[in-house]
């Protein structure tokens, strides 16, 4: 094991004795319900008023000492959990398979790269559910820095101590998985928001990703910060200010175009990004189209950079790129990317090994096969620099050709653009009910949108945003649905 990450374990035993594997399973079927009875509420948040409710607070989680012959998992196997692969040649699998075909040490079991749903909403209430019930089905979780806080406070994660006192990792990536002084997660793939250009179009609208679901949290919230409003403050970014220079939120909310980085020209936001997400903006961007309106620029992350040059359309006949990508211009995008966790239920004999496969896949090789093949930012400042000066592998094709891979010039300026962004980028709330956040700041900011929801509401939802933060459920609807504008 290497120096700079050791494992701490917890010593925990004996907080609720010994809990029999029907506990277990009732556990888990009463945190799956709770799961579909939230989202239930989520999707009746649309429909009429209901009658006022009191407000709640939601406590904590009790997560079962369960024993560990009762936990599930497999002892021969070291399963990460993980979202779709989506990288344009399933890269993270191969990582996985060359570490057990030529790299772990014989005694290690294999490691199994287990691919859960691919919404980052939906995966989380996943990986939660079975923290929740104990359970040691997962031993490494590759968790979305947004959810960090939420796993470590609930106790679904443990502390790893991690040394970077070289300091190999980008500091955004690194202090997204230190929650309360420690550090819970060690940066994976980093992810800021990039703006795509077609160079072969000047005219044309603008595509953001604002379906409901995280994206759109992500995306209001970066249209309000760059657009020179403000929403969150603080060094945890738990406090709202949303109620501070109104004109300059509610003009960058409800401006109907976006100013081009590093230009003084602008377009206009086509409306049609209230139902797109990441693979479908890709898909109009590709197209020029959507909706019947042409097409021309687009706000995605880093990742997308490969899924567009590995189409041929996306090339003209001298194999040059037929767009260009930019780092937004000013402070406001927000922080993504996965850290790697360890699951608090990982069997002893496990954390070893899990820490050897970590240590595998933040070196600087993997991390560079993983952006050159894949697409997947680096966390990595060394990778950057290699990049930016010219160097760093590229990635070819089995059959020996790199057609419709990035080349190595096309990586440099991915490699400059991405790393920008991730410097400018700022993180979401670190607490523990930054989902209930994240739903009604989306449910208040798509009602704008939607021409659903007046400025006073939205203004109003800022007491139950903070509400949300700690905790605190609104229930009074229809807090930003329906108002009657």
């Amino acid at each position: 094991m290497t120096a700079w990450l050791r494992p701490r374990l917890r010593n925990r035993a004996g907080r609720l004795g010994n809990v029999r594997l029907n506990n277990v399973v009732a556990a888990c079927c009463g945190a799956l319900l709770m799961v579909l009875l939230l989202a239930w509420q989520a999707a009746m948040s649309a429909g009429p008023s209901q009658p006022a409710m009191p407000r709640t607070t939601i406590s904590p989680p009790t997560v079962p000492a369960t024993p560990l012959e009762n936990c599930g998992g497999n002892d021969a196997q070291l399963v990460v959990a993980t979202g779709d692969d989506v990288s344009t040649g399933s890269v993270r699998r191969e990582v996985i398979e060359e570490w057990n075909d030529r790299l772990k040490p014989p005694a290690d079991p294999r490691s199994k790269l287990l691919e859960l749903s691919g919404s980052t909403d939906v995966r989380r209430a996943q990986m939660a559910a079975l923290a929740q019930a104990g359970s040691c089905a997962y031993d490494i979780l590759v968790l979305d820095v947004a959810w960090v806080t939420e796993f470590a406070r609930h106790g679904y994660i443990q502390p790893i101590d991690l040394d970077d006192r070289d300091n190999r990792f980008l500091t955004g990536p690194l202090e997204a998985g230190q929650i309360d002084g420690e550090q819970y997660g060690v940066p994976f793939a980093a992810d800021a928001p990039l703006e795509f250009r077609r160079l072969d179009r000047r005219s044309g609208g603008y595509l953001l990703q604002l379906d409901d679901n995280e994206m759109g949290t992500v995306n209001f919230l970066e249209t309000i910060e760059l657009g020179g409003g403000k929403v969150l403050d603080g060094d945890d970014r738990t406090a709202i200010v949303l109620g501070h220079a109104r004109d300059d939120v509610w003009r960058a909310l409800t401006s109907p175009t976006r100013t081009l980085s590093g230009t003084e020209e602008s377009a206009v936001v086509l409306r049609e990004s209230l139902q797109m997400d990441e693979d479908a903006s890709v898909v109009a961007f590709k197209e020029s189209e959507a909706g019947g309106q042409p097409v021309a620029y687009m706000r995605n992350w880093p990742i997308a950079f490969h899924q567009l040059a590995s189409d041929p359309r996306m090339r003209d006949s001298g194999r040059k790129l037929r767009f260009d990508v930019h780092a937004p211009a000013a402070h406001g995008g927000v922080l993504g990317g996965s850290v790697l966790a360890v699951s608090r239920h990982i069997k002893p004999a496990k954390l070893a090994p899990a820490m050897r496969l970590i240590n595998r896949l933040t070196s600087p090789e993997v991390q560079a096969t993983l952006f050159a093949c894949g697409g997947y930012s680096p966390v990595l400042s060394e990778v950057y620099e290699r990049y930016e000066g010219g160097g760093g592998p590229s990635c070819r094709r089995q059959d020996g050709s790199d057609i419709t891979n990035p080349s190595l010039d096309e990586l440099s300026r991915l490699a400059t653009e991405t790393k920008e962004s991730i410097e400018r980028a700022r993180p979401r709330p670190k607490s523990p009910y930054y989902a209930q956040f994240s739903e009604l700041f989306r449910r208040c900011a798509r009602g704008v949108w939607e021409n659903k929801v007046s400025r006073e509401t939205f203004f109003a939802s800022a007491g139950a945003l903070e509400g949300a933060l700690n905790g605190r459920v609104q229930d009074d609807r229809p807090l930003c649905g329906k108002d009657g504008m």
